[in-house]
């Protein structure tokens, strides 16, 4: 039984509280008045049904007579309120004079319980919508919605730069050395204002410096002392400082006590210039000696110059200025990753030095800083080459550098190498030259101003390229890409012609040239993400790059072109204009992830990335999943301590999903305007959010009370997102406040819910009604009015507007699903929707199909809806033909499956789902390939399922063409993945030998990763070791690791004994995987499925001992909430979902009955007629 939210009040009640009347921008609102009593009885009534105080939208109908009892009634509450509103005034007045006479009265400040956080009463600004009667309306379009701007947040700017100037001016009388980060161009405030800015309380970090004092034991205890000050300042400002952070302080002073700077961020009294670089790196052993000249502007008077730089060995330095060296002590702090340099003498502002470094290191396999990437090619000959991941903060790997994203500088580069090897950097080749032994030296270009993370270099073996040059740019671009030679050949032309066409249109929407004239592309068979978009020398997956059109499929061709578009957004959004700090890198992912889609659009559009739902489903959707647990955060984050976990699905899908809201809100057009205003203004700088969304504001058609910042800050800086639940009442719907949407319960989910409030896009369509209309809900959108009763004051906050809804059928909320917040419906709603979609669901778009299948699942997670809604409404889908609400409820009923294993009911649960598809099964052709991509999608999307759930005529066709790719290796695409499964599952050890073999000889990324998912469909528990072994030796790169996980886990048959062997050898999957995400990632695959509190139990007693690093612990803690959630849903769910798949059954044998009587009664009827 559905497990609604609490009531509304009946309908004369609801009358009773509220009224309806005109007001702005064609919407109703206005205030209500009543008399005491009503108030009485509507409090009561409220409290009762234990509603929170609600605010109404209703229609008003201009043809409806009021009785003239009811306008007297109106009349008389409302003299009434006014006169015991003004009485009680008048004897608060009195007792407030008689008790303060001296005017010390502390009602000055507000009191708390008229706060609204601290309020008693809950404020819920619900909304009655009237299906039956015509108001005024607001028609939604792509450049008009409405909004204003918020002047608190103005206010409160200039209030908090004025303060900082005053704190400036305090410290340089007091003489202290108190540096922070500076504003961008145009007078940016420093660092701690710029948090104000963003509504966050940030520590200050201090430079500390070193005292006036000569003698060195002073100058040690005059440390002492502003570690503790500092201490005092970090416990005011954050008094529960993680441990781990504690941890790292309390080692670094012990270690690092020469330093007097405690700080992971690096003091702003200088920044670089210009880095001059020169490195060796030895292919064979690993050794890469290096030398580093880097001249620096020293902003601000000091002793102290700190750079970063880790498990870098020195060698010698030299420090001068004009030519003259100077004196200063050499400090080594590891656990900080710094380098430190004590003057004798002070530095003084706008002071140029030169610092020149040698210095040593070691190249690892880690994937981090400069790295060994091998490639084993089909001859099983094995090559080595070396490539640079710098981002987040691994630059200081390679080179002691201001290793932060806001210390810009240009470098010049210079590689030696051995004669046959090829090295590449960010800028092109200006010269090479002989070096000596045979060796060659390269020198590149200076490169353009950019941040550390940005700078790349690569030494390769065994490569080759192709290149080509632009044709619509502004000046000719030339584009390589480099690849293994045995790989490139019929691989790399999709991958070359994207970038090109990329590159093209976004110098068309930017309307800014790219700033270089090349772009490289490296193929890498080691590599831990998709790819890094450095400037100039873009480094890929190589399954993210290389396509073969007769070997990968269309799913793969739309992948890479979706990760190409992401890179080369990224030359302007990230490398041109770049975030100040790492707390903002959605202004780096976020932008990058929502301009693919519409570069790919343009590039491909019958692809149709944009106009269908996929955005949505792997956008909003699909960060709503991770965004509604208790351990999501905030996609603005404060946390420097665990940097890589940053780069998630919060800042990748989150941000993609709020920047298209925010860009619908705008408009497209004022959108685009403001994106080359804000890129134009901060060219080769930094900046932070607030700057970008000051410019949208500025270029939006806004009408209203809602502005840009406003609305992108409670998205940007609030955890979570909001539930808005619908009800209807006798005339209208009640659509109450939001309030944050968590899948657990109990205590702990009440208080991380918090009393957060969010602006709320509500863009909505009833039954008849083609185009959508548009609402805010606002945080405080109310009216309040104060009624006194029983001595205490209560504060009623209300409203009505009006919208133009005359359909008394199904309404739909967040239309387009543009809104980020999620939809809960009663049950009668519910039903209109299911009978809709049953009879006519093409009459709601694809798009609104997916968001309704995605909110009704993950509410029925909780308590909130019962699962049997869920499964209504899924009814619908064997007639369902869109891509991608297949892919969504594949993907659901594959979890559903997996947590019903020891049901009894399992086997009918398949019957249904085989029954929802075989009507599109049967309807598609293996042998004629869809027309259009998505149709291609499709078919795969749906064999692949009807050969899981063993339909006969899918696994005859697969393994026939299992047969057919043995005897002549011909094969399709689309399909060859499932033709692989289906012969490992019925052709045993011969046909994984046969398919392991093909393994070894691919050359096609796309076509390796198929053949993984091949091998790890086996039951065999001796193929199951072997493949595991394979991770282990070598056989199979440590980056496909978690991808041979993530296909186990799919198997439900083998997951125990991956398990068993994963434990056994973990500490060799340790060594290889490291101690952080790769590692988490490969337990979060095989744990997650869990489904027992003794489960869950066994899992943290195992991993108890084992170390991980900060971003695996953090994965770690989300995989154990995730087995929570597993055990909550199946408390909650696998009962209901056991009544109602009985429920079904029963209806399927009774239409089945009913079905043989009447071919029986049709058969006896012609044997009587043919009788006579």
């Amino acid at each position: 039984m559905q497990s609604s939210p609490p009531p509304p009040p009946t309908s004369s009640a609801a009358k009773m509280l509220y009224e309806e009347g005109e007001t702005h921008d064609g919407l109703s609102e206005l205030p209500v008045a009543f008399g005491w009593q009503e108030v009485v009885l509507g409090t009561v009534i409220m409290q009762s049904f234990q509603l929170p105080i609600s605010a109404i939208w209703t229609p008003s109908n201009q043809y409806r007579q009021r009785s003239s009892h009811r306008r007297a009634r109106i009349c008389v509450a409302i003299t009434f309120a006014l006169l015991m509103f003004g009485l009680g005034v008048s004897v608060g007045a009195f007792l407030h004079a008689m008790l303060y006479p001296d005017g010390s009265s502390p009602i000055i400040k507000i009191p708390s319980f008229l706060r609204s956080s601290g309020s008693g009463y809950e404020t819920d600004n619900s909304t009655l919508i009237s299906l039956n009667d015509v108001g005024s309306s607001v028609e939604l379009d792509d450049t008009t919605v409405l909004s204003a701007e918020n002047e608190d947040d103005e206010e409160e700017e200039k209030e908090s730069e004025s303060k900082s100037k005053e704190e400036e001016e305090d410290e340089e009388k007091e003489e202290e050395v108190e540096e922070k980060p500076k504003k961008r161009k145009k007078g940016r405030s420093e660092e701690k204002n710029k948090k104000k800015r963003r509504g966050k309380n940030e520590k200050i970090e201090k430079d500390q410096g070193l005292s006036n004092e000569e003698d060195e034991k002073e100058e040690i205890e005059d440390d002492g002392e502003e570690e503790v000050v500092t201490k005092n300042e970090d416990e005011v400002e954050d008094e529960e400082e993680e441990p781990r952070n504690e941890e790292t302080f309390v080692k670094a002073n012990k270690e690092c006590t020469n330093i007097t700077w405690y700080s992971s961020r690096l003091p702003q009294t200088s920044e670089p210039i210009e880095y001059d670089l020169t490195l060796h790196p030895n292919l064979t052993t690993g050794e890469v000696q290096s030398e580093v000249i880097i001249r620096i502007l020293i902003k601000t008077e000091t002793k102290l110059l700190i750079l970063n730089a880790e498990n870098l060995e020195m060698v010698s330095y030299d420090v001068t200025k004009k030519g003259v060296k100077l004196k200063a002590d050499f400090v080594k702090c590891a656990v900080m990753t710094q380098w430190a340099w004590k003057f004798v003498k002070r530095l003084h502002k706008g002071d140029h030095i030169v610092l020149k470094i040698k210095y040593t290191s070691q190249m690892k396999s880690d994937l981090q800083g400069l790295y060994f990437s091998t490639h084993i090619g089909a001859n099983g000959k094995k090559t080595k080459s070396a490539a640079t991941q710098f981002e987040p903060t691994f630059a200081r790997k390679m080179l002691p550098c201001f290793d932060e994203p806001n210390f810009k500088a240009t470098f010049q580069v210079s590689i030696i190498r051995n004669s046959h090897h090829i090295a590449r950097s960010n800028m092109n080749l200006l010269l090479s030259k002989e070096y000596k032994n045979g060796l060659i030296k390269d020198e590149f270009e200076k490169s353009v101003k950019m941040s550390t993370y940005l700078l790349a270099v690569a030494v390769l073996d065994g490569y080759s390229y192709i290149k080509r040059l632009t044709r619509n740019t502004t000046k000719p671009i030339e584009v390589r890409l480099y690849a293994p030679e045995d790989m490139l050949v019929g691989q790399a032309d999709f991958g070359l012609d994207t970038t090109i066409r990329a590159l093209e249109f976004f110098e068309h929407y930017f309307n800014i040239s790219y700033p270089l004239d090349k772009i490289d592309l490296l193929a890498l068979d080691d590599f831990s993400e998709g790819a890094m978009e450095n400037w100039g020398l873009v480094t890929f997956r190589d399954s993210a790059l290389l396509f073969n059109e007769r070997k990968a499929s269309v799913v793969a061709k739309e992948h890479i072109a979706l990760i190409i578009c992401h890179e080369i957004a990224h030359q302007w959004f990230g490398n041109l204009v770049t975030m100040d700090w790492w707390n903002e890198v959605f202004l780096n992912e976020g932008f990058a992830n929502y301009m693919e889609y519409k570069c790919v659009d343009e590039l491909f559009p019958d692809w149709s990335i944009v106009s269908m739902s996929r955005f949505y489903a792997e956008n909003l959707a699909f960060s709503q999943e991770p965004d509604g647990f208790l351990s999501s955060r905030a996609i603005e984050s404060d946390d420097d301590d665990s940097l890589l976990n940053l780069f998630d699905a919060i800042n990748y899908h989150k941000a993609a999903a709020i920047i298209h809201m925010i860009a619908e809100m705008a408009g497209q057009k004022n959108f685009q305007s403001a994106l080359i205003e804000y890129l134009n203004k901060y060219a080769y700088d930094n900046a932070i959010g607030v700057d970008l969304w000051k410019i949208v504001e500025k270029h939006a058609n806004l009408q209203g009370t809602v502005s840009i910042p406003n609305l992108a800050k409670a998205y940007t800086t609030q955890v979570g997102y909001p539930l808005v639940t619908v009800e209807r009442i006798e005339d209208g719907i009640l659509v109450h406040n939001q309030s944050r949407f968590l899948f657990a319960e109990g205590d702990k989910a009440e208080e991380k819910r918090g009393d957060w409030r969010w602006p709320i896009p509500i863009s909505y369509r009833a039954s008849d009604e083609k185009k959508k209309k548009l609402h805010w809900i606002q945080p405080n959108d109310h009216n309040g009015i104060f009624v006194f009763f029983l001595l205490s004051i209560f504060t009623v906050h209300c409203f009505s507007v009006t919208w133009e809804t005359p359909s008394n059928d199904w309404l739909l909320l967040n239309t387009g699903g543009v809104g980020y917040f999620k939809v809960l419906y009663d049950t009668d709603t519910y039903d209109r929707l299911i009978k809709t979609l049953a009879t006519n669901h093409s009459a709601i778009s694809p798009i609104d199909r997916s968001m309704i299948l995605v909110d009704s699942y993950d509410l029925s997670k909780t308590s909130l809806l019962n699962i049997s809604v869920y499964f209504d409404i899924l009814e619908y889908v064997e007639k369902e033909t869109d891509k991608m609400t297949w892919s969504i409820v594949s993907k659901q009923l594959r979890t559903i499956e997996s947590l019903i294993e020891e049901s009894d009911y399992l086997d009918i649960f398949q019957d249904f789902q085989r029954s929802i598809i075989m009507r599109l099964y049967d309807s598609l052709d293996w042998d004629e390939q869809g027309t259009t991509p998505n149709q291609k999608r499709l078919q795969v999307d749906i064999f692949g399922v009807a050969c899981r759930l063993r339909i006969k005529d899918c696994t005859k066709q697969a393994y026939q063409r299992y047969l057919k790719w043995v005897s002549s290796g011909v094969r399709n695409p689309e399909h060859h993945m499932i033709a692989l499964v289906e012969g490992v599952k019925q052709g045993g050890s011969t046909a994984w030998e046969r398919i392991w073999k093909a393994y070894k000889s691919a050359t096609s990324p796309s076509e390796k990763n198929n053949i993984i998912g091949a091998l790890t469909s086996t039951k065999d528990v001796t193929l199951i070791n072997r493949i595991l072994k394979y991770c282990l030796d070598g056989k199979i790169k440590p980056n496909l690791i978690p991808r041979v996980f993530s296909y186990f886990a799919l198997n439900q048959n083998t997951r125990n004994t991956v398990w068993k062997y994963f434990k056994n050898h973990f500490s060799e999957f340790h060594v290889i995987l490291g101690k952080g995400s790769l590692m988490a990632s490969c337990v979060k695959c095989l744990a997650e499925p869990l489904s027992t509190e003794n489960e869950l139990e066994e899992l943290k007693g195992f991993l108890k001992s084992q170390k991980f690093e900060e971003d695996g612990q953090i994965k770690m803690e989300m995989t154990y909430e995730q087995i929570e959630l597993n055990i909550q849903w199946r408390k909650l769910n696998e009962a209901q979902l056991g009544k109602w798949i009985s429920r079904w059954d029963e209806r399927r044998r009774t239409l089945y009955r009913r079905k043989r009587h009447r071919q029986n009664h049709h058969h006896h009827h012609r044997h009587l007629v043919s009788a006579f």
